[in-house]
């Protein structure tokens, strides 16, 4: 793919998909969308200079977010500037293709994740993904030939990835070596010389993970193991125990090769399961407990995952489960563990709702704020059921919320101030000077994940003279808060928003997106 190709799919991939999977940035693909014919040229103008160094790439911002299948378990996400991740992405977009004619075919049936194939709807080919590799595992399980599964995944995969093995790799399957020292620089430049990891939460990122396991996938070939894989996590199909063991430990050398193991943890042997034989969820279908239905939803919101981030409440047929459950003495029995489980803390909130139990709403969300996993969830449930629950909980849980951000006690958990952010922000439990102080509280040792948030919760709510006290924070802002205190620049009188937009514009080097929207203030024109 040449070069201008690379870069209008880069922003068609950015529009329709964001800038991650993981973070919001609303306000970023509007201004592209915009604009995009200046964005695409400022992009295409950067990648034709002779380095990476040249092509203005930026540091990147972290921030730790939760991961969905154990408690304190979070992954380390890239924030990446708009205008860089289309240029990585148009970098490896140049050479996406030779990837993945690299890799097992995708009619091999054994590697099902990110198979590059540009579409009106993605990247990847739709029709091969996690439900054909799930349904792909359970036949092959069956099979006459295999006795026993062994199910595994590489621990930390892409923060372990080995960025000169990538270089490696590209440079032996034929990738413009241009584009390899591209790639090489961008990576190195972002790890500080690290030597391992790549950004998570991006489309390029999933096409350097799969081209750092085209060498591994090779050899379990050509070893003759039989096995499946999406991303980073591996089925391989054993006709007896002990060859089950052989394979395994075979992957478990290969992986070590590459500065890469296996998650210790979460590697399983069991016997497979043949046609026939009923799944132990099946035997209790007519079991309508709680904790049937629990298992159930959470499934909804994240395939096999056992932390919910997403509330979901269940089919009306099943809240007769909820009313017999006494949550007086389940929320004492939750307060006094030392950890709790998950399933305690969904179990109370959808009880607490099917039993209109509004008044227990401030002990429930006391239990969520102390055991931080829970919180993403019951903060969904807030905003899902704001018009069921009484103005007056509503009012005291805004309270509640706005004082933990006041008094800092999230500071350090940028995710989880963003989730409040998210909650204030809404109409119904709106609290403006929280938003205001969320603001102005990150130093820099924190991701302004949080503030973004915040700043866009405060759009059309400030006065004139509040938003000249927040746009005094404008100098030790970064790129990203700078275009959000640009768009609440409404607040101020035409002629003064004008006056305010030509001083600043100087600031705004190297940020397109930011120069464009300065301008649009400058001319008064609506953001």
């Amino acid at each position: 793919m040449n070069r201008n190709d690379a870069v209008e799919l880069a922003v068609e991939s950015i529009l329709r998909d964001g800038c991650s999977d993981i973070t919001s940035e609303s306000l970023e693909l509007g201004l592209i969308e915009q604009f995009r014919a200046d964005f695409e040229s400022d992009v295409k103008a950067k990648l034709k200079r002779g380095n990476v160094f040249e092509m203005e790439f930026r540091p990147l911002q972290y921030i730790l977010t939760p991961k969905n299948r154990y408690i304190f378990d979070y992954r380390k996400a890239a924030i990446i500037s708009p205008s860089c991740l289309a240029k990585f992405l148009a970098i490896v977009f140049q050479y996406a293709e030779v990837v993945e004619n690299a890799r097992i075919p995708s009619s091999e049936n054994i590697v099902y994740s990110c198979r590059f194939s540009p579409n009106p709807d993605g990247i990847f080919d739709k029709n091969i993904g996690y439900s054909n590799w799930r349904e792909n595992t359970r036949e092959r399980a069956e099979s006459e030939d295999c006795e026993f599964v062994v199910s595994c995944d590489i621990a930390a995969f892409y923060d372990r990835v080995n960025i000169h093995r990538i270089e490696s790799t590209l440079l032996s399957i034929g990738v413009d070596p241009a584009l390899v020292r591209y790639t090489n620089d961008l990576l190195l430049f972002w790890s500080r010389k690290d030597s391992y990891g790549i950004p998570v939460g991006n489309v390029a990122s999933r096409i350097l993970a799969e081209a750092a396991l085209i060498d591994i996938d090779q050899y379990l070939l050509a070893e003759e193991i039989k096995f499946t894989r999406y991303v980073d996590d591996y089925r391989i199909f054993a006709p007896s125990l002990l060859v089950a063991q052989e394979w395994m430990n075979k992957l478990t050398t290969r992986l070590f090769r590459d500065g890469l193991m296996l998650n210790t943890g979460k590697t399983q042997i069991s016997k497979a399961k043949k046609k026939g034989q009923e799944d132990e969820s099946e035997q209790h279908d007519e079991e309508q407990a709680a904790e049937t239905v629990l298992k159930v939803i959470t499934k909804l919101t994240g395939g096999y995952n056992r932390i919910a981030r997403k509330f979901v409440m269940p089919s009306e047929d099943k809240h007769e489960s909820f009313k017999g459950i006494d949550l007086d003495k389940e929320l004492t029995l939750l307060s006094k563990q030392t950890i709790v489980d998950f399933s305690g803390i969904q179990k109370v909130v959808i009880a607490a709702l099917v039993q209109k139990r509004f008044d227990l709403l401030m002990q429930i969300a006391t239990v969520c704020s102390r055991y931080l996993y829970g919180l993403d969830y019951f903060i969904d449930m807030l905003l899902k059921n704001s018009k069921f629950i009484p103005e007056a909980e509503r009012n005291r849980l805004a309270d509640m919320y706005a004082t933990l951000i006041d008094t800092g006690e999230l500071y350090s958990f940028e995710w989880h101030c963003a989730s409040v952010a998210r909650l204030l922000s809404s109409s119904v439990y709106f609290r403006k000077n929280a938003l205001i102080q969320l603001y102005k509280t990150p130093a820099k040792d924190v991701s302004t994940y949080a503030s973004m948030i915040a700043l866009e919760g405060l759009k059309g709510r400030l006065t004139r003279s509040e938003f000249l006290t927040i746009r005094e924070y404008f100098d030790r802002s970064d790129e990203w808060e700078r275009r959000r205190l640009l768009a609440l620049s409404d607040a101020l009188p035409d002629e003064e928003r004008k006056a305010w937009g030509k001083a600043v514009k100087s600031t705004l080097t190297n940020d397109v997106l930011g120069t464009k929207l300065c301008e649009q203030v400058i001319r008064g024109g609506a953001i």
